[in-house]
């Protein structure tokens, strides 16, 4: 096998494994363990640092390349305001190991940018996602059913029990009920990961892929959704409807042609049939989990995040991963679940890099999607990432895991990277003729960028 097929199979399962939380303290500060004053190394880590490894290998024999866009000077100036925050953080060593986390998501972006078609291809960085992403579904079944973990500690399967503090539940006619997990730190990061398998599944589908639309994928699809549903996860499944009603007005008005010539009957009555199965089985829940009250923790917890948040350094923060240790340092003597970070990353970068901060961070995200409307919009492929994308953003707004937690970050970084590869390297055309050869011909290139 050479390098090459090494680090391509490395980039795959490193895809795969995503979701999994297998790691080791590397070191935690202060008194009792919290997770957001501690610093780790993740299996995810040790296979992204194999493939930065065999990129810079690569460098060396001059068979790489490193795609570098004028939006992405905002992305070094975020990093270079992340790093200059650490002179304003309680605590310097902690700053640093976050510092050296945004570089590591940072590389992977520019990794993702620079080695479509070079490495991996699309279509099976998709395919390795879903199969993943069903793998978490069955795990996320199966917890729920028992209740309880599955005892996959090997895979950083947490603990689990509607008894144990901290687990994620929420109670129906007066007993706890727990949210499945399947191998990430909580249920809102596995539903993520459900959501973006489901739109990938709808790319294959309206791709024309056989097995989307046989009687196996519409199957495995089923199960997604279900599990989707089985998280409760309110904002993740709110943006699902809210994905598949744009997708589709965007799909009937901007590919009519296509449209005519596929049948969305599997797909519609594969959908109705889980979210009907799925509300004749969990009605009292559904009851439950849809009353939203500002009473309710996870609301008034959000709120008072929210405010505690604003604070007097403006221009470069509190430091890099120090807002938990500053909210400790101002509110001295709250139970220790309460320590955590802001559940809005804007407001989150905002307090640990200041405004300078947000704003080269903002400003990364716009010019990107600026030059990402640039292309030629002449497959659905292109609005069902951008729906992937926007959600992310508006996921931003209602937690932290996606500037926090690893599984969150990698998803954040990954689709990132992949907006920024399209700009450089367009999707084939299959329904198109393409030239057969010549020196001027792009066709094998996009092949292989699919």
């Amino acid at each position: 096998m050479n390098f090459q097929k090494l680090e391509k199979l490395i980039f795959y399962t490193f895809i795969f494994s995503i979701p999994f939380q297998t790691r080791v303290v590397l070191r935690a500060w202060g008194v009792g363990f919290n997770e957001w004053n501690a610093a780790f190394l993740y299996g995810t880590d040790l296979l992204i640092l194999a493939i930065l490894g065999f990129w810079a290998l690569r460098f060396v024999f001059g068979k790489a390349r490193f795609n570098f866009s004028n939006y992405d000077w905002f992305l070094i100036g975020f990093i270079t305001i992340f790093a200059i925050s650490i002179q304003n953080a309680s605590n310097q060593t902690l700053g640093f190991y976050q510092l050296l986390k945004l570089a590591e998501f940072s590389l992977l972006y520019f990794y993702v940018k620079s080695n479509l078609s070079a490495v991996f291809n699309m279509m099976t960085s998709f395919f390795v996602f879903f199969a993943s992403g069903f793998f978490q579904a069955v795990l996320a079944i199966l917890q729920y059913l028992r209740q309880a973990d599955l005892g996959l500690r090997f895979l950083g399967e947490t603990v689990l029990n509607p008894d144990l503090f901290n687990v994620a539940v929420f109670l129906v006619n007066g007993e706890k009920i727990m949210r499945p997990y399947g191998t990430t730190p909580h249920p809102n990061i596995l539903a993520l990961f459900l959501f973006i398998s489901v739109f990938i599944y709808y790319f294959f589908y309206i791709k024309g892929d056989k097995f989307s639309h046989s009687k196996s994928g519409l199957l495995i699809y089923s199960v997604l959704l279900f599990s989707l549903f089985l998280t409760f996860s309110r904002v993740v499944i709110f943006v699902w409807m809210i994905g598949v009603g744009l997708r589709r007005l965007i799909f009937n008005r901007k590919f009519s042609r296509i449209a005519e010539g596929l049948s969305l009957k599997k797909i519609t009555v594969a959908t109705l049939t889980a979210i009907i199965i799925f509300s004749i089985l969990f009605w009292p829940h559904i009851l439950t989990r849809i009353k939203i009250s500002s009473q309710e923790e996870a609301v008034s917890l959000r709120n008072y995040y929210n405010k505690v948040s604003l604070y007097d350094k403006l221009f470069f923060g509190v430091g890099s991963g120090n807002f938990v240790n500053w909210f400790r340092e101002i509110n001295p003597g709250l139970a220790s679940n309460l320590y955590q970070p802001v559940h809005n990353i804007y407001l989150l970068i905002s307090s640990e890099a200041g405004i300078l901060g947000l704003t080269a961070f903002l400003l990364f995200l716009i010019f990107l999607a600026k030059n990402y409307f640039k292309i030629k919009f002449e497959q659905p492929f292109y609005y069902s990432l951008f729906i992937i994308f926007l959600s992310l953003l508006f996921f931003g707004l209602f937690d932290h895991f996606l500037f926090t937690i690893q599984q969150g970050r990698i998803v954040f970084w990954l689709v990132l990277g992949l907006i920024a590869s399209i700009i450089n390297v367009p999707i084939a055309q299959p329904d198109r003729a393409r030239p057969s050869g010549g020196r001027n011909s792009r066709s094998s290139r996009d092949r292989d960028a699919l």
